[in-house]
């Protein structure tokens, strides 16, 4: 049998294929955090973080600006950590900066410092990793866990942990993560994520073309989503409201494990003499009504089957149980939602309007302690 045909084509395979599949993969590992500009960036601690100044964020990926670590002398600082809600309407314009700008405005200069630390996409587990890594060194007085009710329960995910993967995120099995060299290894190829995922970045964008096409021949509202993801989205965390899943158990696991974070941030916290408290916000199906009978008439709900104020009940209950200081916004939230849009359209998060009424709410809650002269 003549091997020389099979030698030279293995021999070719290795050098053509092989080969520099390998020095690929090597090279786009080593390179995680330098491949293009990406929002993420890799963080072995995190998994992800932002990278930093990207989208005006400072040096640490917060949408913020800079602050020292030193502090001033008799000005209290508060810290903020949550979620994608810490990035909407930018520095200027989220509840964060507005909430120091009314500290400044009524005490007649600025005494309190309050520091945005929230990173989008995260939950109480990645932000008590966050806090541990890059919060305590800024000694806060206060910390204020903001807990969204929409989506911080149901992405709990106990033993998931999300990377960056040359800018995009991944979900791995962190009890079976494997790192060489500080990264990260993952199980899938590099390069065919990294392809996948720009082959779904262009099919969106064309999609949003030919959507832009559409609303500006109807010269209709653009809103952040076209109305069937949003839908999808609002209705996805719906469930969690539904009684008969939350009877059986649907997410309890991830319910356990935002209160083990909750009890474990108040502990490092309470080692260092640090204030600690939660803000609870609301989602939009929860205070607006249009929304609500929307979403159940559309797709055919049972109103009886569901509590959409489920979430604030579980986690007021808890904290109450624990003695942690809590401030809910649905009511308010509710009130002023019948009166005027505190939402972007069809984004899920605050416009302006929801960011003032939080920063208000936020100072009535933390002035009587940390505004006074």
């Amino acid at each position: 049998m003549n091997r020389k045909p099979l030698l030279r084509f293995t021999i070719f395979l290795l050098r053509w294929v092989v080969i520099p599949f390998v020095f690929i993969e090597v090279a786009m590992t080593l390179a995680n955090n330098h491949l293009g500009d990406s929002f993420h960036i890799y963080d072995p601690d995190l998994g992800y973080r932002i990278r930093p100044h990207e989208w005006g964020s400072n040096s640490l990926g917060f949408n913020d600006r800079e602050y020292p670590l030193a502090r001033t002398p008799g000005i209290p600082r508060i810290m903020v950590v949550s979620d994608s809600y810490n990035w909407m309407g930018r520095q200027t314009g989220n509840y964060t900066h507005l909430l120091e700008e009314r500290f400044a405005s009524e005490t007649g200069m600025p005494k309190v410092e309050v520091l945005n630390t929230g990173y989008p996409g995260t939950h109480t587990g990645e932000q008590l990793a966050m806090l541990r890594k890059f919060g305590l060194p800024f000694q806060p007085d206060l910390v204020v866990l903001g807990f969204f009710a929409g989506n911080d329960f149901v992405d709990a995910k106990p033993f998931i942990k999300r990377i960056a993967v040359n800018g995009m995120l991944m979900e791995i099995d962190k009890r079976r993560e494997i790192r060489l060299f500080g990264l990260t290894i993952v199980p899938e190829s590099r390069l065919w994520v990294f392809m996948q995922q720009k082959w779904k970045v262009y099919q969106a964008m064309q999609k949003a073309d030919e959507r832009h096409k559409v609303d500006s021949a109807s010269k209709s509202d653009d809103g952040t989503m076209t109305e069937e993801v949003f839908d999808a989205v609002e209705l996805a965390r719906m469930d969690f409201c539904n009684l008969d899943g939350y009877a059986q158990g649907r997410y309890a696991d991830r319910i356990a494990h935002v209160k083990e974070n909750i009890l474990e941030m108040r502990r490092v916290l309470q080692e260092r003499g640090i204030d600690f408290k939660v803000a609870i916000y609301p989602d939009e199906f929860q205070v607006n009504k249009a929304l609500e009978d929307h979403l159940f008439e559309k797709h055919r709900l049972d109103r009886g089957a569901y509590d959409l104020d489920l979430m604030q009940k579980i986690l007021v209950d808890f904290l109450k149980k624990n003695g942690i200081d809590h401030l809910d916004m649905l009511d308010r939230f509710r009130e002023e939602g019948e009166n005027r849009r505190l939402y972007e359209l069809r984004d899920t998060h605050w416009n302006l309007e929801g960011n003032r009424l939080a920063s208000e709410l936020l100072y009535d809650w933390l002035a009587p302690r940390y505004g006074s002269k």
